[in-house]
C-alpha cells in the first residue's frame, strides 16, 4: 500500500474528474520524457532529496529515494509518483512534504499538474493542510495493526 500522486495534462476547462478518466482511457505510457526534462528533474530531484537513485529508458524515466522510500516516474505526459506507508505522525508530514515539493518540482519542469487522489485534491491544495494527507498514513498504521480476526 502506498501514499500516491499523479501527474497529468488537463486541457483548459476540464474538470480533474474528466481528466482522470481520460488518463484511465490513455494507457500509453510507452513514452519517456523528454532529455532536457528529464534532466532539469533529476538535477533538482538531487537537490531536495540528496542521493537519489535513478534511471532513464526508452519507456520511462524512474528516481527513487532510500531513505523516503519516494519514488517518481516520469513519462512523456504524466508521472507518478509513491511513497509505502509506514511512517506515522511527524514523520508522515515530513515525508509528504517532500513529496509536495518534489510534486512542485515536476510540475514546474513538465507543464503537468499535480493530483492527490486520496484527498481528491490538486497536489497544491493538498500540500496546504498536511495533516489531512498524514492522517492516512496514522488510519492506515491502525489498519495495519489490527490482529487479523
Amino acid at each position: 500500500m502506498s501514499y500516491d500522486l499523479m501527474f497529468l495534462r488537463r486541457q483548459p476547462d476540464q474538470s480533474w474528474d474528466e481528466a482522470l478518466e481520460a488518463a484511465e482511457d490513455y494507457q500509453d505510457f510507452g513514452a519517456g520524457p523528454d532529455d532536457e526534462v528529464w534532466q532539469r528533474v533529476l538535477t533538482r530531484a538531487r537537490l531536495l532529496l540528496g542521493e537519489v537513485t535513478a534511471g532513464l529508458t526508452d519507456d520511462g524515466g524512474e528516481i527513487s529515494h532510500d531513505r523516503t522510500g519516494i519514488q517518481l516516474s516520469l513519462y512523456a505526459d504524466s508521472a507518478e509518483m509513491s511513497v509505502p506507508y509506514g511512517e506515522t505522525g511527524e514523520g508522515a508530514t515530513a515525508v509528504l512534504r517532500t513529496m509536495f515539493l518534489l510534486g512542485q518540482v515536476v510540475e514546474e519542469e513538465t507543464g503537468l499538474e499535480g493530483y492527490d487522489p486520496q484527498l481528491e485534491q490538486p497536489i497544491r491544495a493538498a500540500a496546504a493542510n498536511l495533516d489531512l494527507g498524514a492522517a492516512s498514513f496514522d488510519m492506515v498504521a491502525r489498519m495495519l495493526s489490527r490482529p487479523a480476526g
